[in-house]
């Protein structure tokens, strides 16, 4: 085994959380050591997983050619079902060497990217960041499903204030008490698309509903910013396998990995410890570390690690816009119609839906398209739907089954309930009802629920809470057990909301950090 130095904080995964905690650590003086299982993204570097393709299919840039697209997705059956798989294909893992399990009839897709930035800079993502309320944080006193998370927006907002000012958020303010406002770049005027969409919405309004700017930032590298500092080191092609746990004290001294290109095992040593590598892979990083102390998984005393497992459902319908120029004049076919429009959630907000609870927010779109030879306006609707929390949908390792570099992979066993799927008859009607009502054509609509992780917002299994035995962390991401071991990834998560969780990860991040940072300047980790 190499050995590193002891840094003051290894933290695992370089995307939207990993990323804020490294340049927040490094910034108040803590000397990090960042471990990226991807690619550091460099222009004179070339993305692992475009590299693995080029040595296992012996042929070159597959990108653009829909020959080599096809050779790909037999390396990647499940990373090409994501949406965003046909724009850039090597910014995802190999299916082959990074396998999971799902029971038969319970499939699950677990989408990954793996570079430094994580998610957020593959291209086509979406990008969406907005606020959690207390609507989301206390659903649970509301409707009794679950539990309340434990803290309240009274203890997030100025967090979301700090990373909303380095990202700069387009929006525009609009008071709606569910969904707090960000704060906002100071030009927040909508394109023409966004005029079309909006308009259109609000004069069918056969909902009680508000039609809002969609809350979109571009990827900002806060990696970068932690360079800057010196007190950065980046370890890229870093496959974390497990914690190692000092056995006189019981805490976190460091993690074991292995090089994704030779194949070469080695510890990094470090005082704190944050998990930042998505939620299932953090979760399979605890339970791939359990020890003699923790039989059952590195923090686990709740027995809780690895259950309510969430993800989004989502259902939508597109087609076209006939005769756009109804809501903008001057519309020609060169104009710019591209544009995101945003519907929170409307329904069991004041009234109580008699078949499911909790509710779903509606993102819309529209560009111009080419369709059967003829430039026309195409829209989308898309209903994010909240997953309610539910022992039964979890992750454990399966022991019998290890990825490329001889790590043990997660069972992952989640399905939709019955909530869920009453929600989606709702969700269906509503987007049809209103694309009827605005004079739009639709084309084609989703009948049926995607397998969860299609909507790639998967949060739980390793969740907050005020109580040790019903949750894995407290309410600063830090372990019940390990007190130098903070996981501040989607992970966390008690609840879902109906919202993109990537704002709140990062707001619960930058208030971690706070945390991490006092309490190591007062020697208590």
């Amino acid at each position: 085994m190499t050995k590193y130095e002891i840094y003051d904080a290894i933290i695992v995964g370089s995307g939207a959380t990993g990323g804020w905690a490294a340049k927040t650590l490094t910034e108040k003086g803590m000397r990090v050591l960042l471990l990226e299982a991807g690619s550091p993204l460099f222009k004179k570097n070339i993305n692992y997983a475009q590299q693995r393709l080029w040595q296992l299919l012996k042929i070159g840039n597959y990108r653009g050619s829909a020959i080599n697209n096809q050779i790909a997705r037999e390396r990647q059956p499940i990373q090409s079902k994501c949406y965003a798989w046909n724009h850039c294909p090597d910014f995802f893992v190999d299916d082959i060497d990074n396998p999971y399990t799902t029971p038969e009839d319970k499939p699950f897709i677990w989408v990954r990217g793996r570079q430094v930035g994580g998610r957020m800079v593959v291209r086509a993502h979406g990008r969406q960041l907005y606020r959690f309320s207390d609507f989301q944080f206390k659903a649970a006193s509301r409707d009794g499903h679950g539990e309340d998370w434990p803290i309240s927006y009274a203890d997030l907002v100025t967090y979301y204030e700090r990373v909303e000012q380095w990202i700069g958020i387009r929006g525009i303010v609009e008071n709606i008490p569910h969904l707090p406002d960000s704060v906002f770049l100071p030009d927040g005027k909508i394109n023409l698309g966004e005029r079309l969409l909006k308009s259109a919405l609000e004069s069918c309004k056969i909902y009680d509903y508000q039609v809002t700017l969609g809350r979109m930032a571009p990827p900002k590298p806060t990696i970068y910013a932690a360079m800057k500092t010196g007190r950065l080191t980046l370890r890229p092609y870093a496959m974390v396998s497990h914690i190692i746990v000092d056995e006189d004290s019981g805490k976190a001294k460091g993690v074991a990995f292995i090089d994704k290109h030779t194949h070469k095992s080695y510890e990094a040593f470090g005082k704190v410890v944050m998990l930042c590598a998505s939620t299932i892979e953090s979760t399979r990083i605890l339970l791939n570390s359990a020890t003699q102390q923790h039989p059952t998984g590195l923090g686990n005393s709740s027995g809780l690690l690895g259950h309510y497992l969430m993800d989004h459902t989502s259902i939508g319908i597109n087609g076209v816009v006939p005769k756009p120029e109804r809501f903008l004049t001057n519309l020609s076919k060169k104009s710019n119609l591209f544009g995101t429009i945003y519907i929170p959630q409307f329904k069991n907000i004041a009234d109580h839906h008699n078949k499911f609870i909790r509710g779903y927010g509606i993102q819309a779109g529209l560009e111009w398209e080419r369709l059967q030879g003829e430039q026309v306006v195409k829209f989308y609707f898309l209903a994010f739907g909240e997953m309610l929390p539910r022992f039964e949908n979890q992750v454990t390792i399966n022991k019998d089954l290890k990825d490329a570099w001889g790590i043990p992979v997660p069972h992952i066993e989640c399905s939709h309930s019955e909530n869920e799927r009453e929600m989606r008859i709702d969700q269906l009607e509503t987007l049809k009802k209103m694309a009827d009502a605005a004079g739009f054509e639709v084309l084609e609509e989703q009948q049926e629920l995607l397998p969860p992780g299609l909507s790639v917002h998967e949060c739980g299994t390793a969740r907050m809470g005020d109580d040790p035995k019903k949750s894995v962390l407290n309410k600063f991401n830090q372990s019940w057990d390990i007190k130098n071991l903070f996981v501040v990834d989607g992970a966390c998560f008690v609840s879902q909301g109906c919202q993109n969780p990537t704002l709140t990860m990062m707001a619960l991040t930058a208030r971690a950090c706070d945390y991490i940072i006092y309490q190591y300047q007062k020697d208590n980790l």
